[in-house]
């Protein structure tokens, strides 16, 4: 690939973006920051492995400080109903063609922006069924692209406490991602 010194400066401005966003949020990063890398660059096994690595690196510092800090009950209740839908999502990511791929991180980052901008928003009545639909179908988008989180993490913001709930999310993600780079080396 010959990048030119706009190509390497806007990468640069979005992987800052990426970083300012999943510090703040504790999540959402790769879900606002791919399809902005895909205008680069238009090839997602390109740049997933690169925001991997990102949030790994990044997340491992806020982990090790706050250990404590990180419902291990709810992390287990959703692994439940992620992981399936994560491999799943993994095994479409290696096997789909590019342009499929790409196509779903557009539709999923327009939902994200209709629904934000609508201000539609999950209220705490949901029904238990509603949240292992949201946690599944956020299992598998995370599995394609990593970008996933804005479902899960509206799950996980009902049943967890305000104080561990980045953590929380930060020890989802380290792991999903973890698995994710794990599968890029097959």
């Amino acid at each position: 690939m010959d990048f030119t010194s706009i190509n390497i400066m806007l990468i640069g401005l979005i992987f800052i973006w990426i970083g300012f966003v999943r510090s703040g949020l504790g999540f959402g990063g790769a879900a606002l920051g791919l399809p902005l890398l895909l205008f680069v660059y238009a090839s997602p096994i390109y740049w997933l492995p690169i925001i991997g690595l990102h949030l790994l690196i990044f997340s491992s510092f806020t982990l090790f400080s706050r250990i404590g800090m990180i419902d291990w009950e709810n992390i287990k209740k959703g692994f439940i109903w992620i992981l399936p839908a994560f491999f799943l999502g993994i095994f479409g990511l290696i096997k789909l063609p590019d342009f499929w791929v790409m196509t779903m991180i557009y539709i999923v980052t327009l939902i994200y922006a209709l629904v934000w901008l609508g201000k539609f928003s999950q209220e705490n009545e949901t029904k238990s069924w509603m949240d292992k639909v949201l946690l599944v179908f956020g299992g598998y988008v995370a599995g394609i692209a990593l970008s996933g989180s804005p479902l899960i993490a509206g799950v996980f913001a009902k049943n967890v406490e305000k104080e561990k709930l980045r953590n929380t999310l930060f020890v989802l993600w380290f792991v999903l991602v973890s698995a994710k780079m794990i599968s890029f080396l097959f």
